[in-house]
C-alpha cells in the first residue's frame, strides 16, 4: 500500500496508513493475541484520525483490508470506497470448515511445506514477495518452507471476518471502485464479481486487470496504470454527484484491462 499512498500524497491528498493490531512486517506472531474485531477497531481508529483532519474521506482496502473496509462502510459514513483483491470467501478445501476446531490443537499452518518449487506459478508467487531468493538452492527452499507460516487461529479469524463482510455487502451504498487481478491465485476474482453484483451502491465499477496477481499494487506491468486509475477515481470525490453516473451503474459497468 505504500506505493499507492505515496502516489496519492504526491497529488496533495492527505494519506493515513493503518497498522492493524497484531500485524508487523517482521513477524505475524502478534496475530495469536488478536481477533478480527481487534483488526476492525484498528481500522476504525485510523478512520477517526483521518476524519478529524479531513472533510472528505476515501477508504482504500486491499485483500483482508477490503473486508474490513466493507464493515467500516456499513457503520461509518465516508465519501468513496476502493476495494482491491477483496475476499468474500476463502479458497481451499474441506479443511476450511475445520478451522474453528483446528485452531485449538494446531498453532501454525505452513503453506509452502508441500509446495512444488518447480511449478512456475509457485515460484512466481514466492519471488513476488522476495525477488532475490535463489529457489534453485535447496537450503534456501528448505528455509522458505519453514519460514512461511500463518497462525491457524488468525486464519480462522479471517474466515469469520470474511463471512461477516459478505453479509453486509448489500447494505453498503458508498460509491465504490472494485479492482482485481485475473491471475490472483489467493483470492478468487469471482469474489469481486459477486461483490459488484450484490453491492448496495448504485455508483460502482469493476475493473479486472489481466496478467496481474494478488499483489495488485506491488507487481505487474499495470502497477502504474492501477495507481492512476485509483487517483482518477479519488479525484471525483470533489465533484458533485452526476445523475448519469448513477444511471450507468445500474447496468454492469465492468472492464478487463489487458
Amino acid at each position: 500500500m505504500r506505493g499507492l499512498g505515496e502516489h496519492l500524497a504526491a497529488r496533495n491528498y492527505t494519506v493515513h496508513a493503518v497498522q492493524l493490531a497484531g500485524h508487523s512486517h517482521e513477524s505475524l506472531d502478534g496475530m495469536h493475541e488478536t481477533t478480527w474485531r481487534d483488526w476492525y477497531n484498528s481500522a476504525e481508529e485510523g478512520f477517526n484520525q483521518l476524519r478529524s483532519r479531513c472533510a472528505r474521506v476515501v477508504v482504500v482496502g486491499f485483500s483482508m483490508g477490503g473486508a474490513l473496509s466493507l464493515l467500516l462502510a456499513r457503520r461509518r459514513a465516508f465519501e468513496q470506497l476502493v476495494l482491491l483483491s477483496t475476499p468474500l470467501w476463502l479458497q481451499g478445501d474441506w479443511r476450511i470448515g475445520l478451522l474453528p476446531i483446528a485452531r485449538h490443537f494446531i498453532e501454525w499452518y505452513y503453506p509452502m511445506e508441500h509446495a512444488d518449487m518447480n511449478d512456475p506459478m509457485v515460484r512466481a508467487r514466492v519471488l513476488e514477495r522476495a525477488p532475490n531468493l535463489n529457489l534453485d538452492d535447496q537450503e534456501v527452499v528448505a528455509k522458505v518452507r519453514r519460514a512461511v507460516r500463518l497462525p491457524v487461529g488468525a486464519i480462522d479469524e479471517l474466515r469469520m471476518l470474511v463471512n461477516r463482510a459478505r453479509q453486509v455487502v448489500p447494505a453498503v451504498h458508498v460509491p465504490t471502485l472494485i479492482m482485481h487481478g485475473l491471475n490472483d491465485g489467493i483470492i478468487s476474482p469471482d469474489c469481486s464479481a459477486e461483490l459488484y453484483q450484490r453491492l448496495g451502491s448504485t455508483e460502482k465499477e469493476l475493473v479486472y486487470w489481466e496478467h496481474t496477481s494478488h499483489q495488485i499494487l506491488l507487481t505487474g506491468n499495470h502497477r502504474q496504470a492501477i495507481f492512476n486509475r485509483i487517483a482518477e477515481f479519488v479525484r471525483t470525490v470533489d465533484q458533485p454527484r452526476r445523475l448519469e453516473r448513477t444511471e450507468r451503474a445500474t447496468a454492469p459497468l465492468m472492464q478487463s484491462v489487458a
